[in-house]
């Protein structure tokens, strides 16, 4: 009865695991099998990034929106952003990696999409306003159709790109001397996310470019998170636009 029942669990219990890891611990009850144990607490994580994921730039969005200002906001760094979730999201998807592994970077994108809206909107740039959220979708769509290996290139430039797309708010923090309309509740799960993000990828994911990748957001992320903190008692300007 006990094995049937397995076998019933097992597409569901797949998910979380491999066949090898399915076998050890379940039929042959080895629970302390420490590579299969990191795998299930990968997939788990997995998981829970890309469920976070789905509102994590949503309290960004609703500062935004209850302030009517995107005062200390780097357009630039959302573009930047933006077009590196796009290349992300083709590039895993192409190589066929778990879902787990890079699902964040699809609902990532579809909120990115939300805040250029938004930040065009609220610079009277209507025209760009109605046109992003057109775009983006189209070019996401022409990317999955390149071979693997110039998405390989893509996703190589995404590095620097994504870095500097970091270091463009934190120049703009620190030149205003204030973090603005900038959301910390969103920054922080951010750099808490991309954390996580690396665990799994080192037990999941032998890939250099994707390593280096999210290794080098956490560290900006962190900064970020830090000039909150010194930031954290300067109150922005009220002005509509930067």
């Amino acid at each position: 009865m006990y094995v049937a029942l397995v076998k019933a669990l097992t597409p569901l219990l797949l998910l979380f695991m491999t066949e090898d890891c399915l076998d050890a611990i379940f039929l042959k009850f080895d629970i302390l099998n420490i590579p299969c144990l990191k795998l299930i607490i990968s997939k788990c994580l997995g998981y829970a990034i890309v469920a976070g994921s789905m509102m994590v730039k949503f309290p960004q969005i609703i500062k935004i929106y209850s302030n009517s200002s995107v005062v200390g906001l780097s357009v630039a760094s959302f573009l930047m952003e933006t077009t590196c979730a796009m290349i992300n999201c083709s590039y895993n998807f192409a190589q066929g990696f778990p879902f787990s592994t890079w699902g964040e970077n699809f609902f990532i994108l579809l909120q990115l999409i939300i805040l250029l809206a938004q930040y065009y909107h609220y610079t009277r740039n209507t025209v760009l306003a109605l046109v992003v959220p057109l775009l983006v979708p189209v070019i996401s769509f022409v990317l999955t159709q390149l071979p693997v290996s110039q998405l390989a290139v893509a996703l190589t430039l995404t590095i620097p790109l994504l870095a500097l797309s970091k270091i463009l708010q934190i120049k703009t923090n620190f030149l205003n001397g204030h973090t603005g309309q900038l959301s910390f509740v969103t920054s922080l799960l951010n750099f808490l996310g991309v954390v996580a993000r690396l665990f799994t990828v080192l037990q999941e994911v032998d890939d250099s470019l994707i390593l280096a990748n999210v290794t080098s957001t956490a560290v900006l992320n962190g900064v970020i998170v830090l000039q909150f903190y010194w930031y954290w008692n300067v109150t922005p300007p009220k002005a509509k636009t930067q």
